[in-house]
Parts: C-alpha cells; sequence; structure tokens
C-alpha cells in the first residue's frame, strides 16, 4: 500500500472547502502552486476547481431557500 500524496492534497483541499475550513479563493491558490510544483495534475485542479463551483452553487441555493423561508 502507498501513499499518493496528489489524491490526499486534491481531496484535502475539496474537503476543507466543503467544510468551511478554508476560503475557495484560497484553495484554488494551493492547487495552483500545487499544480506548479508538480504535486497534483491538471485533471485535480479541474476537479478542485468542479468541487469549489458546485459548493458556491449549494451555498446560493441555501441562502436563497433561507431567504425565501424568512419572508413567511
Amino acid at each position: 500500500m502507498s501513499f499518493d500524496l496528489s489524491k490526499f492534497l486534491t481531496e484535502g483541499l475539496i474537503s476543507s472547502v466543503n467544510n468551511g475550513l478554508i476560503p475557495s479563493d484560497l484553495a484554488t491558490v494551493y492547487a495552483g502552486n500545487y499544480l506548479v510544483k508538480s504535486l497534483i495534475t491538471q485533471a485535480q485542479v479541474t476537479q478542485v476547481s468542479d468541487a469549489i463551483t458546485a459548493y458556491k452553487a449549494a451555498q446560493v441555493s441555501a441562502d436563497k431557500t433561507a431567504s425565501g423561508s424568512n419572508a413567511m
């Protein structure tokens, strides 16, 4: 069994954003730095970016739902 650093970094960035531990903009910077240092691949940067986009869309949806329920 070997340790896959690129998978660890990718999953760590995604879970950190989803759990509110780091802002999405900072996760994007980290992903770029990891790519430049060849620690993750372009496909993994895209995976992080897609996860951030999904997270932001979920936040917008939750905000709309919350503000809609407050109107009653």
